[in-house]
């Protein structure tokens, strides 16, 4: 038997769910795979939602910064010479932008195969 509201598996003749302490109405079983197959449903609306919010504005912002210190440091203006730490601070920012733009882009991925294990479900 599955809960209407979380979509968790509960044993047969149980009154609440055990995930979500819901209470469990039974219905008969041509029912509950359609119930099933909605909660499925509504899952996988749920992970495309947050795919779709997953935005990589946030790291390309935290790059520019960073790509406009470096190039401060790499292209002094009327000197000769690199100022090392400000390179090396540049580089960091532009550094860190990177490792979380890959951080975002494999929760994507994650949320996709979560996806496709769902529809596998369905199916």
């Amino acid at each position: 038997m599955f809960c209407q509201k979380c979509g968790k598996e509960n044993p047969d003749g149980a009154v609440f769910c055990n995930s979500c302490a819901a209470t469990l109405n039974p219905v008969s079983e041509q029912q509950g795979s359609s119930k099933h197959d909605e909660v499925i449903k509504a899952k996988i609306k749920t992970r495309v939602d947050q795919i779709n919010n997953i935005s990589q504005i946030g790291p390309a912002i935290v790059a520019i910064p960073g790509i406009f210190v470096f190039l401060v440091a790499v292209i002094p203006m009327g000197k000769i010479g690199i100022l090392w730490e400000f390179a090396l601070v540049g580089l960091i920012i532009i550094g860190f932008a990177i490792w979380w733009w890959n951080i975002r882009e494999n929760e994507k991925k994650k949320l996709q195969n979560e996806i496709k294990e769902l529809e596998a479900e369905l199916d």
